[in-house]
């Protein structure tokens, strides 16, 4: 994945790219319940993006931070970079709860 942020971030620190990384991964494997060692290559597209905005926002000195006014100082603090994924994360998430039910024999049975 290193490699694919420093295409799009070429001025970035392999440090910290490498941290970026490891928080986003951890985040979204929080997000998804998945707690296996080896990260899901679904989803490293996500995290590639999610360490792309994490590091401009870094580079901003702004690190959450959304927009921000001087003459009334209004602040709006992002929730969660993660947000904009949730279709995804969630589809994810069940076909991993999909896949684990055909392992122990009570896949579902579909109607059509």
């Amino acid at each position: 994945m290193l490699n694919r942020v420093l295409i799009r971030k070429p001025d970035i620190d392999n440090d910290i790219a490498e941290e970026l990384i490891r928080t986003a991964k951890d985040r979204i494997k929080l997000r998804v319940g998945y707690y296996e060692d080896v990260f899901p290559s679904e989803l490293e597209s996500i995290v590639v993006e999610v360490v792309c905005a994490m590091y401009n926002r870094m580079q901003l000195n702004q690190e959450g931070v959304d927009s921000e006014r001087v003459d009334v100082f209004s602040v709006k603090f992002i929730a969660n970079l993660l947000d904009e994924y949730d279709e995804e994360l969630e589809a994810f998430k069940r076909k991993v709860h999909e896949e684990e039910l055909e392992v122990s024999g009570h896949a579902k049975l579909r109607f059509l």
